[in-house]
């Protein structure tokens, strides 16, 4: 089909091999690249929102207050979503937004056919099992990617988006807006100045889960106005199912083809502090060595993953953990379930989480809440704990905070959107492109492939082949196929 303009037809090489090999560039190297046309920073961005849900529409008031940008298209499958956005835009009154002027569309392919050339930037905010194609076909048509986390679907898919970015030269960012914020960057100091020493292990967790006991619900009538083939695109065919208990608008999270697990939600948010402060890069192996298996169609009630990373320079090798779920056979239901910001699932008792050991010693010990997700440094000296987005950090004992080390990081002005703004007229690569956060993206990602693999052996990474080298047969989750009219 014909959905693009600058002389795109077809797909750009198949995927495997020649997405396995591509060399990971530094931030000063990226820096460099050659970038597709940056817009006059004089004159606002032309920027469209594909996905209205919560994050959607988050970013869509987040990106509006800038006034850096011009609003240009809205694309929802659901017509209520942009309804909405619109209602919400209006509101804002010392914008003075002239929402007739915003053209909507319920299929981001349309979208793209007729107002490729109208477009500066885009912000995908989709379910997960859409975010490869809005993507490419920005690249393609010379449009700028801000895409919200996970940046993919697969490992494959991630290594394919990074190429495409990098042979179309676009700005990108993704959404993990913690990697923008103060206190990660002080975190990176600190660790670099050796405040722990040597780092052996990461403890990571989370009160977020994302998998069911049920199974999916029956089909009910489409809502009127809804494109429901579009909200589904690559995926298998399922039927409309709504409320906290289906598919939309926000319970997707939670089922197989559609989110990607709670690590798939939440990782690349908790692991990024652990990543960036420990220069991780690719893994040795990655196995789960616990697990509760959700409802057939779901992900699963617990999940216990272990990636093992080697030795970096004068680094010493890290084994990072990841914890999520109900510990036991603890029922996952009303009584030990509420729903958070966003719909989201949360476990209301900290007794019946699944977290690390560690964590329960430290706050113990220390007389301490640690909060409902972060992650554990272990070091020769002590311990750091981050937030959840690395949004703060503590130590143990606190004198390991002295003598605090010079800030040798530039800091970000305006937050996460801004940084990809800026980006996009001219200024310095956002911090989050794809050159960083598709390694990150990649880490979690391998961890949701051993949770669908599901056999809880260890599997052992290549990164420069894209494959693992003890077992065949894990690979294939490495990849999915598309619903026929949704090939890439």
């Amino acid at each position: 089909m014909d959905i693009t303009r600058r002389g795109f037809i077809g797909a750009t090489a198949a995927a495997g091999a020649g997405f396995m090999a591509a060399p990971v560039l530094s931030q000063q190297e990226y820096a460099g690249l050659k970038r597709c046309e940056m817009k006059d920073p004089s004159k606002p961005l032309r920027v469209a929102f594909i996905g209205l849900g919560t994050m959607g529409g988050g970013l869509m008031s987040s990106v509006a207050w800038t006034k850096l940008a011009k609003i240009v298209a809205l694309v929802d499958p659901d017509p209520a979503m942009i309804r909405e956005s619109k209602r919400k835009l209006a509101s804002m009154q010392e914008l003075g937004i002239d929402t007739k002027g915003i053209a909507d569309f319920d299929d981001y392919r349309e979208f793209y056919k007729r107002m490729a050339d109208g477009v500066d930037a885009v912000f995908i905010a989709t379910p997960n099992h859409h975010h490869l194609m809005p993507a490419l076909l920005a690249f393609r048509n010379g449009i700028h990617a801000y895409i919200e986390k996970p940046l993919s679907y697969t490992v494959e898919e991630g290594r394919r988006m990074l190429a495409e970015a990098r042979e179309h030269h676009a700005v990108t960012q993704m959404g993990q807006w913690g990697h923008s914020q103060e206190a990660v960057r002080r975190l990176v100091e600190y660790i670099g100045a050796g405040a722990l020493g040597q780092v052996t292990e990461v403890h990571t967790w989370t009160q977020r889960l994302n998998g069911r006991m049920n199974m999916l619900p029956a089909a009910e009538p489409v809502p009127a106005g809804m494109n429901w083939d579009s909200w589904i695109g690559p995926s298998p065919h399922t039927g409309f199912c709504g409320g906290r208990e289906g598919l939309h608008p926000m319970g997707w999270y939670s089922w197989k083809n559609f989110g990607s697990a709670t690590l798939g939600n939440m990782g690349n948010h908790i692991l990024d502090p652990a990543f960036w402060s420990l220069n991780l890069g690719a893994p040795e192996s990655v196995r789960v060595t616990d697990v509760r298996h959700g409802s057939k169609d779901s992900w699963n009630l617990r999940d216990h993953v272990t990636w093992k990373f080697p030795a970096r320079g004068n680094l010493a090798p890290v084994t990072v953990h990841w914890y999520d779920g109900l510990k036991g056979d603890t029922p996952w239901d009303d009584t030990t379930w509420f729903v958070g910001n966003s719909t989201s699932k949360l476990i209301k008792d900290r007794k019946v989480w699944f977290t690390p050991p560690l964590l329960e010693e430290i706050e113990k010990k220390y007389n301490v809440d640690l909060g409902n997700d972060g992650s554990i440094f272990v070091g020769e000296k002590g311990y750091i704990v981050t937030g959840c987005f690395g949004e703060w950090i503590r130590f143990f004992p606190g004198e390991l905070h002295k003598p605090s080390p010079t800030k040798t990081i530039p800091r970000v002005k305006g937050g996460h959107q801004v940084d990809f703004m800026r980006g996009c007229m001219g200024g310095p690569a956002p911090c989050a492109n794809l050159e960083y956060s598709q390694r990150l993206n990649e880490v979690v990602m391998l961890g949701v492939t051993a949770i669908a693999e599901d056999s809880g052996d260890e599997l052992k990474w290549d990164a420069k082949a894209g494959r693992f080298t003890n077992k065949e047969s894990a690979n294939m989750f490495l990849k999915r196929s598309y619903r026929k009219g949704w090939e890439i």
